[in-house]
């Protein structure tokens, strides 16, 4: 099944390599940017690296000549639960974009995860905005990918918001021991 999934996506493997790198590289210092541990800023950049190569990225890095403006505005709306989890390249935007809400609802502090959650929710309109102005990557916009972008958001956000205060439950238990 992994690969079969992993088959509908040329630039994975490439794509995973330019994600660890800075992630691997940085995720100390937007840890503590967000007050947090430095897991969240490796879950963060990994998955910021993941929307960018899912998203942003040409199919196999080969910039199209004849690009296109365009933008596909109807038809969009929020995905029912049944489509979310068994339509497969749905499934896939959504791994693409959970981690970032995830890691944005386990920020520091109440404050921090607000602007972190904020910035995470308008990174679907902002992809959406660089498909439209950069034509040369052969990748339209469409609503429906924004749709799906913030129901990813939302999905990370809501099991980061679940599982950071037992998080916090567990940080704090190690550091009096």
């Amino acid at each position: 099944m992994i690969s079969s999934v992993l088959g509908g996506i040329p630039m994975f493997w490439p794509g995973l390599l330019l994600s660890l790198v800075p992630a691997a590289l940085w995720n100390r210092p937007v840890g503590r940017l967000l007050r947090a541990h430095w897991v969240v800023g490796f879950v963060l950049l990994l998955g910021l690296g993941g929307v960018v190569v899912g998203t942003l990225l040409p199919e196999a890095f080969q910039l199209s000549e004849g690009g296109v403006r365009h933008c596909a505005t109807e038809g969009g709306r929020p995905r029912s639960p049944y489509e979310l989890l068994h339509v497969r390249h749905i499934g896939i935007k959504l791994a693409t974009y959970a981690p970032v809400g995830f890691a944005a609802a386990l920020a520091g502090t109440r404050r921090r995860a607000a602007v972190a959650l904020l910035g995470a929710a308008v990174l679907p309109f902002a992809v959406s905005a660089v498909q439209y102005a950069v034509p040369a990557i052969g990748r339209a916009c469409d609503v429906q990918d924004v749709w799906d972008g913030v129901q990813g958001i939302a999905l990370g956000a809501v099991l980061g918001l679940g599982v950071g205060p037992l998080v916090r439950a567990v940080r704090a238990r190690t550091r009096s021991v």
